[in-house]
């Protein structure tokens, strides 16, 4: 494990597999809401031995923590996309990267590919651009969770489940600018994300491919590492 001081946030990521990034492309590795980098830790193993990994845990989350004492929670998928694209680009000088992201990650991957043309290839997991393509079920949940959070006093939790109710607010264009090959993977079974709303991500996309994993739902890294890592290994 290692941390890195941006934007005021103590960034807590760790290198795993090939090290030599000169060698083969390395992939960032991005969470889900409220997760940490350990959602990875059936996946990796499986290509490690292949190539190089950077994971990362989102700022306020896993371990990664503020900078600074006293410093109220400020978490936007915009933020987070800035704050791994400087550990990438200016922490770590990697020059051309993939990036894996599951579900709050796979938001924040295409604000990083909209932000940076170091991005070579998306692979999307459990993906929507805006709040609508929740399903019922999953806005209750979260709206559950966010009275809890509050209840609790847990500003973190809160601002985390309040994010997902408001954000993101990609639109066709936002992702039409998205330049680089790109898969979304949608869990046939999915329990938070609408089919057709995740498909439409894909044909809004230039180099959108669109693939169901059968049989999954929407937490494929832990539940399908071993078919995730097959398709992986075919797309990078």
């Amino acid at each position: 494990m290692a941390r890195a001081i941006i934007n005021d946030q103590c960034i807590n990521y760790e290198i795993a597999g090939v090290s030599d990034f000169k060698l083969r492309t390395p992939a960032l590795l991005l969470h889900g809401n409220g997760e940490s980098m350990k959602v990875f830790s059936a996946f990796v193993p499986q290509l490690s031995g292949s190539r190089g990994f950077v994971l990362m845990d989102s700022r306020w989350q896993g371990a990664s923590i503020p900078a600074f004492e006293g410093m109220v929670p400020e978490i936007s998928y915009q933020l987070m996309a800035d704050d791994a694209i400087k550990l990438m680009e200016n922490e770590l000088g990697i020059a051309e990267y993939d990036i894996i992201g599951f579900s709050d990650g796979a938001i924040t991957a295409i604000y990083m590919a909209l932000s940076s043309i170091r991005v070579r290839k998306l692979i999307l997991i459990g993906v929507n651009s805006d709040p609508s393509g929740l399903k019922p079920k999953a806005v209750r949940m979260i709206k559950h969770d966010l009275k809890a959070a509050e209840r609790a006093h847990d500003r973190v939790h809160a601002v985390l489940s309040r994010m997902m109710l408001t954000e993101p607010r990609l639109t066709n264009g936002d992702l039409a600018s998205v330049i680089c090959e790109t898969t979304v993977v949608y869990g046939q079974k999915d329990e938070m994300i609408k089919r057709e709303h995740s498909s439409a991500i894909a044909d809004a996309i230039p180099r959108g491919s669109f693939v169901v994993m059968p049989g999954a739902g929407h937490d494929i890294p832990r539940t399908h590492p071993i078919e995730l890592a097959e398709l992986v290994r075919s797309l990078l």
